[in-house]
Protein backbone atom coordinates (compact mmCIF):
# COMPACT_ATOMS: atom_id res chain seq x y z
CA UNK A 1 0.00 0.00 0.00
CA UNK A 2 1.51 3.66 -0.69
CA UNK A 3 1.84 6.45 2.05
CA UNK A 4 -1.15 7.82 2.18
CA UNK A 5 -2.39 9.97 5.25
CA UNK A 6 -3.84 6.81 6.94
CA UNK A 7 -3.80 3.02 6.03
CA UNK A 8 -7.01 1.62 6.69
CA UNK A 9 -5.44 -2.30 6.05
CA UNK A 10 -5.28 -5.73 7.78
CA UNK A 11 -1.90 -7.08 8.32
CA UNK A 12 -2.96 -10.37 6.73
CA UNK A 13 -0.71 -13.75 6.99
CA UNK A 14 1.90 -13.79 4.03
CA UNK A 15 1.75 -16.68 1.93
CA UNK A 16 4.53 -18.90 2.67
CA UNK A 17 5.55 -22.48 3.19
CA UNK A 18 4.01 -23.76 0.08
CA UNK A 19 1.15 -21.96 0.81
CA UNK A 20 -0.90 -20.86 -2.37
CA UNK A 21 -0.69 -16.93 -3.47
CA UNK A 22 -3.78 -14.74 -2.35
CA UNK A 23 -4.79 -13.84 -5.98
CA UNK A 24 -5.48 -17.84 -5.69
CA UNK A 25 -6.48 -18.56 -2.12
CA UNK A 26 -9.04 -15.87 -2.19
CA UNK A 27 -10.98 -17.65 -4.88
CA UNK A 28 -11.62 -21.05 -2.22
CA UNK A 29 -14.27 -20.44 0.24
CA UNK A 30 -12.32 -22.65 2.91
CA UNK A 31 -9.00 -19.97 2.39
CA UNK A 32 -11.80 -17.03 2.23
CA UNK A 33 -13.37 -18.01 5.50
CA UNK A 34 -10.46 -18.42 7.28
CA UNK A 35 -8.79 -15.10 6.09
CA UNK A 36 -12.13 -13.41 7.30
CA UNK A 37 -11.94 -14.66 10.42
CA UNK A 38 -8.27 -13.90 11.20
CA UNK A 39 -8.69 -10.03 9.63
CA UNK A 40 -12.26 -9.53 11.85
CA UNK A 41 -10.28 -10.94 15.01
CA UNK A 42 -7.50 -8.46 14.18
CA UNK A 43 -10.08 -5.49 13.54
CA UNK A 44 -11.92 -6.23 16.72
CA UNK A 45 -8.74 -6.26 18.69
CA UNK A 46 -7.69 -2.78 17.28
CA UNK A 47 -10.74 -0.95 17.55
CA UNK A 48 -12.07 -2.49 20.54
CA UNK A 49 -15.04 -3.58 19.15
CA UNK A 50 -17.05 -7.52 19.56
CA UNK A 51 -17.75 -8.17 15.43
CA UNK A 52 -18.98 -11.27 15.47
CA UNK A 53 -19.44 -13.20 11.94
CA UNK A 54 -22.36 -14.83 10.52
CA UNK A 55 -21.10 -18.14 8.44
CA UNK A 56 -23.88 -18.70 6.49
CA UNK A 57 -24.26 -15.50 5.15
CA UNK A 58 -20.15 -15.10 5.12
CA UNK A 59 -20.63 -17.93 2.26
CA UNK A 60 -23.47 -16.35 0.29
CA UNK A 61 -21.23 -13.56 0.25
CA UNK A 62 -18.56 -15.62 -1.24
CA UNK A 63 -20.38 -17.55 -3.46
CA UNK A 64 -22.26 -14.35 -5.09
CA UNK A 65 -18.87 -12.76 -5.83
CA UNK A 66 -17.26 -15.87 -7.22
CA UNK A 67 -19.82 -16.18 -9.32
CA UNK A 68 -19.80 -12.16 -10.43
CA UNK A 69 -15.93 -12.67 -10.73
CA UNK A 70 -16.03 -15.81 -12.86
CA UNK A 71 -18.34 -14.59 -14.87
CA UNK A 72 -16.03 -11.43 -16.36
CA UNK A 73 -12.77 -13.20 -15.71
CA UNK A 74 -12.35 -13.04 -19.37
CA UNK A 75 -11.58 -9.61 -19.04
CA UNK A 76 -8.57 -9.76 -16.67
CA UNK A 77 -6.06 -9.95 -19.03
CA UNK A 78 -6.41 -6.69 -20.35
CA UNK A 79 -5.35 -4.90 -17.54
CA UNK A 80 -4.28 -6.53 -14.42
CA UNK A 81 -4.57 -3.85 -12.25
CA UNK A 82 -7.93 -2.24 -13.20
CA UNK A 83 -9.76 -5.64 -12.81
CA UNK A 84 -8.35 -6.30 -9.69
CA UNK A 85 -9.80 -3.20 -8.41
CA UNK A 86 -12.93 -4.36 -9.96
CA UNK A 87 -12.67 -7.64 -8.42
CA UNK A 88 -12.04 -6.04 -4.97
CA UNK A 89 -15.38 -3.53 -5.89
CA UNK A 90 -17.44 -6.61 -6.19
CA UNK A 91 -16.23 -8.46 -3.42
CA UNK A 92 -17.14 -5.14 -1.12
CA UNK A 93 -20.85 -4.95 -2.63
CA UNK A 94 -21.48 -8.40 -1.46
CA UNK A 95 -20.13 -8.04 1.58
CA UNK A 96 -22.46 -5.37 2.31
CA UNK A 97 -25.39 -7.24 0.50
CA UNK A 98 -25.16 -10.43 2.80
CA UNK A 99 -23.89 -8.81 5.53
CA UNK A 100 -21.69 -11.53 7.35
CA UNK A 101 -20.81 -8.92 10.02
CA UNK A 102 -23.18 -7.69 12.83
CA UNK A 103 -22.26 -6.32 15.99
CA UNK A 104 -21.90 -8.44 19.07
CA UNK A 105 -24.91 -8.56 21.94
CA UNK A 106 -21.99 -7.27 24.05
CA UNK A 107 -21.48 -4.57 22.68
CA UNK A 108 -20.68 -1.16 23.93
CA UNK A 109 -19.95 2.35 22.74
CA UNK A 110 -16.08 3.35 22.49
CA UNK A 111 -14.33 5.73 24.03
CA UNK A 112 -11.62 8.09 23.10
CA UNK A 113 -10.75 8.61 19.73
CA UNK A 114 -6.98 8.28 18.57
CA UNK A 115 -7.40 8.04 14.93
CA UNK A 116 -8.65 9.51 11.94
CA UNK A 117 -10.35 6.38 10.95
CA UNK A 118 -11.69 6.04 14.44
CA UNK A 119 -14.92 8.31 13.64
CA UNK A 120 -16.29 6.33 10.77
CA UNK A 121 -15.63 2.90 12.98
CA UNK A 122 -18.29 4.61 15.16
CA UNK A 123 -20.59 5.80 12.31
CA UNK A 124 -20.29 2.22 10.48
CA UNK A 125 -17.91 -0.58 11.97
CA UNK A 126 -19.48 -3.56 9.81
CA UNK A 127 -18.56 -0.96 6.54
CA UNK A 128 -15.51 -0.13 7.56
CA UNK A 129 -14.63 -3.54 7.99
CA UNK A 130 -15.42 -4.77 4.91
CA UNK A 131 -13.65 -1.66 3.23
CA UNK A 132 -10.33 -2.35 5.17
CA UNK A 133 -10.86 -6.38 3.95
CA UNK A 134 -11.59 -5.77 0.74
CA UNK A 135 -8.35 -3.07 0.19
CA UNK A 136 -6.01 -5.66 2.23
CA UNK A 137 -6.63 -8.10 -0.09
CA UNK A 138 -6.29 -6.13 -3.16
CA UNK A 139 -3.00 -4.26 -2.11
CA UNK A 140 -1.28 -7.88 -1.36
CA UNK A 141 -3.08 -9.29 -5.03
CA UNK A 142 -1.33 -6.06 -6.90
CA UNK A 143 1.91 -6.71 -4.53
CA UNK A 144 1.65 -10.23 -5.92
CA UNK A 145 1.45 -9.43 -9.65
CA UNK A 146 3.80 -6.58 -9.31
CA UNK A 147 1.89 -3.96 -9.54
CA UNK A 148 1.79 -0.64 -7.83
CA UNK A 149 0.03 -0.91 -4.85
CA UNK A 150 -3.21 1.21 -3.55
CA UNK A 151 -3.67 4.76 -2.11
CA UNK A 152 -6.18 6.42 -0.41
CA UNK A 153 -7.52 9.69 -1.58
CA UNK A 154 -8.65 12.34 1.37
CA UNK A 155 -12.87 11.18 0.77
CA UNK A 156 -11.99 7.24 1.91
CA UNK A 157 -11.46 8.84 5.28
CA UNK A 158 -14.16 11.80 5.37
CA UNK A 159 -16.75 10.97 7.19
CA UNK A 160 -19.46 12.80 4.94
CA UNK A 161 -18.39 10.43 2.09
CA UNK A 162 -18.96 7.37 4.43
CA UNK A 163 -22.74 8.79 5.38
CA UNK A 164 -22.81 9.23 1.17
CA UNK A 165 -21.15 5.62 0.56
CA UNK A 166 -23.55 4.73 3.34
CA UNK A 167 -26.84 5.60 2.54
CA UNK A 168 -26.40 4.92 -1.55
CA UNK A 169 -25.36 1.38 -0.59
CA UNK A 170 -28.24 0.82 1.54
CA UNK A 171 -30.30 1.53 -1.80
CA UNK A 172 -28.01 0.04 -4.10
CA UNK A 173 -24.94 -2.31 -2.80
CA UNK A 174 -23.50 -2.55 -6.28
CA UNK A 175 -22.12 1.42 -6.42
CA UNK A 176 -19.58 -0.23 -3.63
CA UNK A 177 -17.69 -0.89 -6.67
CA UNK A 178 -17.61 3.49 -7.90
CA UNK A 179 -17.07 4.23 -4.16
CA UNK A 180 -14.55 1.91 -4.04
CA UNK A 181 -12.47 3.47 -7.08
CA UNK A 182 -13.65 7.34 -5.77
CA UNK A 183 -11.98 6.18 -2.46
CA UNK A 184 -8.82 4.70 -3.99
CA UNK A 185 -8.22 7.31 -7.09
CA UNK A 186 -9.88 5.69 -9.80
CA UNK A 187 -12.02 6.78 -12.29
CA UNK A 188 -15.78 5.31 -10.96
CA UNK A 189 -18.53 4.16 -13.25
CA UNK A 190 -21.78 5.10 -11.78
CA UNK A 191 -24.01 3.94 -14.81
CA UNK A 192 -23.07 0.21 -15.31
CA UNK A 193 -20.89 -0.29 -11.70
CA UNK A 194 -20.89 -4.25 -12.49
CA UNK A 195 -19.72 -4.44 -15.63
CA UNK A 196 -16.35 -4.33 -16.25
CA UNK A 197 -16.29 -3.53 -20.16
CA UNK A 198 -17.20 -0.12 -19.18
CA UNK A 199 -14.67 0.85 -17.11
CA UNK A 200 -12.58 3.62 -18.29
CA UNK A 201 -9.19 1.66 -18.26
CA UNK A 202 -10.46 -2.05 -20.07
CA UNK A 203 -12.88 0.36 -22.34
CA UNK A 204 -9.75 1.38 -24.15
CA UNK A 205 -8.31 -1.62 -24.35
CA UNK A 206 -11.24 -3.46 -25.99
CA UNK A 207 -11.43 0.23 -28.42
CA UNK A 208 -7.46 -0.77 -29.83
CA UNK A 209 -8.31 -4.20 -29.93
CA UNK A 210 -11.38 -3.12 -32.17
CA UNK A 211 -8.83 -0.69 -34.00
CA UNK A 212 -6.84 -3.89 -34.97
CA UNK A 213 -9.53 -5.43 -36.24
CA UNK A 214 -10.93 -5.16 -40.33
CA UNK A 215 -14.14 -3.21 -39.89
CA UNK A 216 -16.04 -6.33 -41.19
CA UNK A 217 -14.80 -8.43 -37.87
CA UNK A 218 -15.29 -5.24 -35.21
CA UNK A 219 -18.12 -6.48 -33.37
CA UNK A 220 -20.43 -3.60 -31.69
CA UNK A 221 -20.16 -2.41 -28.60
CA UNK A 222 -21.89 -0.15 -26.37
CA UNK A 223 -20.93 3.40 -26.76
Amino acid sequence: MSDSAVKLNLSLPLAGGGAPQMKRSIRRLSDFSRTVEFALRQFNERYGLELELVSRNLTRAFLEWARSFDAQREFADRDRRDFSHFAAGLMLGSLIRNRPVRLGANHRPRVGHRRPEDALVDFWPEGVFYFEFCITVLDRVLQEQSLEGIALTPEAVSLRSWQSFRENVAENPNVAIPFLDLFLGGDPVWDFPTAARFRTALREHLLAEDRRLPPAARPIRAS
